[in-house]
């Protein structure tokens, strides 16, 4: 059975058509038609379902087929990426997903430090909320994910980055902004900026109210975080922002809640995944700027 074959059938079922797999995979037309047949024969059953003016899906015999190629291509995936470990990490590859609003502060200053120690490792980071990245985790999308304490899996192996304070941020012209910390009850009726129900602080925020029995207005979502944070700036309504986001940028007013909201980020990655040299070296490195950073404070 031909490996290239395999990643033909597994581009047509990606894509539902064999006209624009062929495309993706640069290959005549009739000649993917013509190695998909000879596949067919060689396993004896019909693996795609075809018919006029409909996409082209998998049989269950195709499905089945895949399932095991799938294994096949991460096992191959895995290989190359320990042969290429053996390169002393002169060059390697880190994928990496995390939350906007930590993509912002933290990750820069940590990729910057990292770049000057491991010049030759390219970091791929992809942003967006906890439910997003860890179905990237488990697809594959990524090899670490920066996740909050709370939506980390059991199973999953994990180091602490970081500790932040969840704030709310209004304009420092705001009426509240004269406060050190806002109640509960502070919250009625107040115009909000929201990212949307998949990011934590909107779910920490509506579990706040509904505990007691106040209901925010809504007057802009957003889930692009330097839109949510200039729209506060500029006194359109009150955001749920990480402290270090605004500790040092005027117009801006910081609240506790009370109690404290306190968000604890988390490098995650799934422990029975080969976890390349590369990566062990940027968990490392976080490892150790962490306690770089506290042993500072």
């Amino acid at each position: 059975m031909d490996i290239r074959v395999l990643r033909y059938c597994e581009t047509i079922a990606r894509l539902g058509n064999i006209t624009r797999a062929a495309s993706e995979l640069h290959v005549a037309q009739p000649a993917l038609s013509v190695a998909i047949r000879k596949l067919e024969e060689e396993v004896g059953v019909t693996l795609f379902t075809r018919g006029r003016n409909r996409p082209v899906t998998l049989t269950p015999e195709g499905e089945l087929l895949m399932r095991r190629a799938r294994r096949i291509f991460h096992e191959l995936e895995s290989a190359r990426r320990e042969i290429a470990d053996n390169q002393q990490l002169r060059t390697g590859e880190v994928r990496v997903g995390m939350p906007p609003m930590y993509g912002l502060q933290y990750f820069p200053s940590l990729m910057r430090a990292f770049h000057a120690e491991f010049p030759g490792i390219s970091v791929t980071a992809l942003q967006g909320s906890a439910g997003e990245v860890r179905a990237m985790l488990d697809n594959d999308k990524i090899d670490l994910a920066v996740l909050e304490g709370r939506r980390i899996e059991k199973d999953w192996a994990h180091v602490v980055l970081d500790t932040e304070e969840v704030v709310l941020c209004l304009s420092d012209k705001h009426p509240l902004a004269a406060k050190q910390a806002v109640d509960d009850s502070d919250l009625g009726d107040l115009p909000m900026i929201l990212l949307d129900g998949s990011f934590l602080q909107r779910n920490v925020l509506d579990q706040r109210c509904q505990q007691a029995g106040v209901n925010y207005r809504v007057v802009m979502q957003s889930n692009y975080v330097p839109l949510v944070y200039q729209a506060a700036r500029d006194g359109i309504g009150a955001a749920t922002l990480l402290r270090s986001m605004v500790a040092a940028k005027s117009g801006l007013a910081a609240l506790s809640f009370k109690p404290a909201e306190h968000f604890q980020f988390n490098l995650c990655w799934l422990d029975q995944q080969y976890l390349s040299r590369a990566n062990r070296a940027f968990i490392e490195f976080a490892e150790r700027s962490r306690r770089a950073a506290a042993a500072v404070v």
